[in-house]
């Protein structure tokens, strides 16, 4: 999660289309449009991807009430991204498919062919699914409508382009990594590259440690 508890590790972006007309409005229409739909067990799908409230992770209700706040800079956009991934234990299908195969084996005294052995693997993990709870992953968003900063509170490379795709399709918004390539593009583009300073830490150090410079060479 993040924004509330949990995990303080987050990556930044910087939203870089403006805000639509009636942004409230059509937000809240994209998000409600693409929030989280329970795994089927009964169905083939082992993966779904959507938005739930940042306060409740089993809430896809998503009102304006429960997604637009005043912040300390402006105007907050709040959700949570949820990601579920229902899939039986690959050991225990094996272990159960290899059981069930020997038995029928036995039971006609032949060997199976392969596709009659995928037929029983395919018919155990289609029981195990509707004993198997999902694998339930929840990671908080906040965007400052206001500034165009939005936090996304994981570094996963698969979280973060499961959010990159859903925002897009959400929101219909362009988003950029907001890190030392933007700024150094940014540089590039006129800002110049001399406003790119090292922060004093790098070379005074933080209270109570050992400033970076102060460091001795070891032989």
């Amino acid at each position: 999660m993040g924004a509330l508890k949990g995990s303080i590790s987050v990556r930044r972006y910087v939203v870089l289309d403006k805000l639509p007309a009636e942004a409230r409005k059509k937000l809240s229409r994209g998000l409600r449009a693409h929030a989280f739909v329970p795994v089927d067990p009964r169905g083939d799908a082992e993966r779904s991807v959507g938005w739930v409230d940042l306060h409740d992770g089993d809430n896809a209700e998503l009102g304006p009430e429960l997604l637009f706040w005043n912040g300390a800079d402006g105007e907050q956009l709040r959700v949570t991204l949820r990601i579920d991934v229902l899939k039986p234990p690959a050991a225990e299908v094996k272990r159960q498919t290899a059981v069930r195969v020997a038995e029928r084996e036995k039971a006609e005294d032949r060997s199976l062919a392969r596709r009659e052995k995928q037929a029983i693997k395919d018919e155990v993990a289609r029981q195990l699914r509707l004993r198997t709870l999902p694998r339930v992953r929840l990671t908080d968003v906040v965007w400052n409508m206001d500034t165009g900063v939005l936090w996304l509170w994981s570094q996963a490379k698969g979280v973060n382009e499961a959010f990159l795709e859903l925002f897009a399709k959400s929101c219909g918004l362009k988003l950029d990594v907001d890190g030392p390539a933007r700024w150094v593009r940014g540089a590039k583009l006129g800002r110049g590259l001399e406003s790119l300073e090292p922060t004093p830490e790098l070379w005074a150090g933080f209270p109570g440690v050992r400033p970076l410079g102060g460091a001795t060479e070891v032989a």
